[in-house]
């Protein structure tokens, strides 16, 4: 048997973005996802992921995108709100490390103090798979003894030991033609879900795999702060599509969520 989980992003980001991920929830496949705690749906999200408890909910640490919770000096423009991705790689040397550790203890802090049993923790733009934030990464996960997303080699170039040993990690979504915002899903479907195959193909026999997504209806917030908007709804549409179950089901994948797999270590 394949174990996949599949992971919405964002969660937290937008109403039209909580939205969508619960009904790739409820309808459709997915299974778990990472909340934004810092972002103008946060608590949305908090009451939407309390009712709906079979939803595996982590944290998405936050560095590029909205405003802090803390008051660091050197993580924020001065603006007050924190670089975007581009001025993050200009300016990511003269910031404070302490300063990054104490924002995101404060994200997850805020989840959990919430009432969020939390299943795992990634990041927004996976900066917590940068170089230069490996010993962040590993104290945050020493800290809440919870594994992080293994993006980008992290596990190969950090020692971490909460992690639950998911080897594969893939974006399901980022192909030309579930990107193509010219034709309806419906009306390209077989080229969509031959895309999607690619990716199965991948996932390995005895392994267990994390696939990517990012679904979300729109809303002005989403639209016009995030330039990967529109092209989200398709995602919600092929999630909640019934022969992508049946799909998984035929390839005898079993669908699964961060809490349900106990550490490597334990």
């Amino acid at each position: 048997m394949k174990k996949v989980i599949i992971n919405a992003d964002d969660f937290g980001y937008s109403t039209a973005v909580n939205l969508g991920i619960i009904e790739s929830f409820k309808k459709g496949v997915l299974t778990s996802t990472t909340l934004m705690a810092n972002m103008g749906g946060r608590d949305e999200a908090i009451r939407l992921a309390k009712n709906n408890t079979g939803l595996g909910v982590g944290c998405h640490l936050v560095l590029t995108c909205g405003s802090p919770i803390t008051e660091g000096s050197t993580i924020v423009k001065p603006s007050g709100e924190f670089f975007s991705l581009k001025e993050y790689q200009l300016y990511r040397k003269d910031m404070n490390d302490t300063e990054i550790f104490n924002e995101w203890c404060s994200q997850i802090d805020y989840l959990l103090n919430q009432g969020m049993v939390l299943t795992h923790l990634d990041s927004h733009h996976h900066v917590h798979t940068f170089k230069e934030n490996y010993e962040i990464t590993k104290n945050i996960s020493e800290k809440y003894q919870l594994c992080f997303r293994n993006a980008y080699s992290l596990e190969e170039n950090s020692h971490l030991s909460y992690q639950k040993g998911i080897t594969g990690f893939f974006d399901l979504m980022n192909h030309k033609e579930i990107r193509d915002l010219n034709v309806a899903f419906e009306s390209r479907k077989k080229e969509c879900f031959e895309e999607l195959q690619t990716i199965f193909d991948k996932v390995e026999g005895g392994q267990i795999t994390e696939l990517m997504v990012h679904p979300a209806f729109i809303d002005e917030s989403l639209y016009f702060n995030s330039s990967f908007n529109i092209q989200r709804i398709k995602e919600v549409a092929i999630l909640c599509d019934p022969e992508l179950k049946l799909l998984l089901e035929n390839q005898q994948i079993e669908l699964c969520h961060y809490g349900d797999i106990p550490s490597v270590n334990q």
